[in-house]
């Protein structure tokens, strides 16, 4: 296949994936609203100003379970019939869902992600894309590689702007940067640190060339939606990145990763096996 072609392609598997990952996705909310519910009411703490009015107490379990199950009813009926307006639903209820638990006691790394990708997809259905069409996707692709771009580059300014104030704070290409960001999150979780990767930050050079490369990685990670090898790459890189992130900075990126993986997988590798029955019926490029 050449590159518009499997652009394509590779994207109308990901859309079918991308409703299964949906339902992985609702079952992890459930268990996050079930811990946090746990905690002192006392704790809560919208942040958004729509949070604020859609949930300005803490949702109900009954409440909650509700938006699940309608979320897996709607994700399951556009996995059989793909619509626009079902797209939309799919993106609005999962901004809503991750109200009460990504945007409170404070905003944290996870879904932001998951709800932008069903954003930029809402107007990509399968059976209405045809090769010509590869742009939209690359468009698609750019929307979310941009946000791992916009972070690569604010570290450059970041790291350029003390560099010349001459301040004292630490900078992303001094040795420990890496070691003292880890050992901060840790700190800040009341978590020890284990011992082997104690040992690992003893390699002082190698985590500073590590850190800068990654940091330029990330930057550069918009190129990944005008290249198929490139978006391999960076797909690699991000996956990488994100298990980084959760065991050294406990970050919670476990199903960005997942998402990550199924919007950017090759699939076109496996054209010869996808292109039976199935491809037949919903992926015809």
């Amino acid at each position: 296949m050449k590159y518009p072609q499997l652009t394509v392609f590779n994207f109308k598997v990901s859309y079918y994936l991308l409703r299964i990952f949906g339902l992985y996705w609702l079952c992890v909310q459930y268990f996050k609203f079930k811990n946090l519910r746990e905690r002192p009411v006392e704790l809560n703490e919208p942040v958004f100003w729509l949070q604020k009015i859609i949930f300005p107490e803490y949702p109900s379990q009954l409440f909650f379970i509700s938006l699940l199950i309608i979320y897996a009813l709607v994700l399951v009926w556009s996995f059989l019939k793909p619509a626009y307006i079902l797209n939309v639903f799919i993106f609005l209820l999962t901004a809503i869902i991750s109200l009460p638990i990504s945007a409170n006691y404070g905003v944290h790394h996870d879904n932001h992600l998951i709800i932008l990708g069903f954003f930029l997809s809402i107007f990509l259905l399968p059976k209405k894309l045809e090769s010509k069409d590869y742009k939209l996707i690359q468009y698609f692709y750019l929307g979310i590689l941009s946000t791992y771009t916009m972070a690569g580059m604010w570290k450059i300014i970041g790291t350029a702007k003390n560099i010349i104030k001459q301040t004292d704070k630490v900078i992303w290409i001094d040795k420990n940067a890496a070691k003292l960001n880890t050992y901060d999150n840790y700190y800040r979780a009341d978590e020890l640190i284990p011992d082997w990767m104690k040992e690992i930050y003893a390699y002082e050079n190698v985590w500073v060339i590590l850190t800068v490369g990654g940091i330029f990685c990330q930057f550069l990670c918009f190129l990944g939606a005008f290249n198929r090898k490139l978006l391999t790459f960076f797909m690699i890189f991000l996956f990488i990145f994100h298990w980084y992130t959760m065991k050294f900075v406990l970050a919670d990126f476990e199903a960005a990763n997942y998402f990550i993986l199924v919007i950017l997988f090759p699939y076109h590798i496996f054209s010869s096996i996808l292109n039976g029955k199935f491809s037949e019926n919903y992926l015809k490029v």
